[in-house]
């Protein structure tokens, strides 16, 4: 009797997993993954300015006071530009001996003071400008990004023309099978990606070099920038 009863219990146990998997497979087949792209190509409205400042003499003092004459020479350019709080950032300063190797020896030689900077420029008007007067204070430009000031404004309206896109290609499977779409399951929404563009200080220089007058102002062609945006969307089909 009590291996009967065992026996029984398994079949019970058999046939409840069966119809389990039995509906778990139907459930996935009354539904419908899709993904969605949209993209677009904007001309840029900002630009961030990274760079330094960089002394050398024999005193760290003297690179410290030195470098330090400069910064300020820099931020009142920047005060000049209205450019101001948050929209500076001093991204890193070192103070570090220098050093030179002769014949397997290490010699003390000076002292290097650095100040890396990171600046953005809403107005991209003034960029021109910036990198010019800047030059008086000694900065070095590494590079310039492109950007856009109301970056969510593009990336929010990207991502409703990618789940139309997503929801227009549902539709579409849907009606190839005789079935109509249902409500939203699941969404899953990529990164919006592509939102600046780079410019180095190598392919500024290339730009100089072509320039005719030496006296010259800066001007960079900030050209587009490619947004994109991806969702995956899950819809029940009914």
């Amino acid at each position: 009797m009590k291996r009967l009863h065992v026996i029984f219990l398994f079949v019970v146990m058999t046939v409840m997993c069966t119809l389990f998997c039995c509906g778990a497979y139907a459930a996935e087949r009354d539904s419908i993954s899709v993904n969605g792209h949209a993209s677009a190509e904007v001309a840029p409205d900002m630009a961030t300015l990274y760079g330094n400042l960089e002394k050398h003499a024999p005193a760290a003092e003297t690179a410290r006071e030195n470098l330090a004459k400069e910064m300020a020479a820099f931020k009142h350019v920047l005060m000049g530009q209205m450019i101001t709080g948050q929209d500076v950032q001093t991204v890193r300063y070192t103070l570090q001996p220098e050093y030179s190797y002769e014949k397997g020896k290490r010699r003390l030689t000076g002292y290097v003071a650095r100040a890396n900077y990171k600046v953005k420029i809403k107005d991209l008007e003034k960029l021109g400008t910036v990198i010019d007067k800047s030059i008086g204070c000694n900065f070095t430009v590494d590079r310039v990004e492109f950007g856009l000031n109301n970056r969510s404004l593009f990336e929010n309206t990207l991502l409703e023309e990618a789940v139309a896109n997503a929801r227009s290609k549902a539709a579409v499977v849907a009606r190839a099978g005789g079935r109509t779409l249902g409500h939203l399951i699941h969404a899953s929404f990529g990164t919006v990606s592509n939102a600046t563009r780079a410019v180095s200080r190598n392919m500024m220089a290339k730009s100089a070099d072509m320039a005719a007058p030496e006296a010259a102002s800066t001007e960079l062609d900030p050209g587009v920038i490619t947004v994109n945006a991806n969702v995956d969307l899950e819809f029940a089909l009914e």
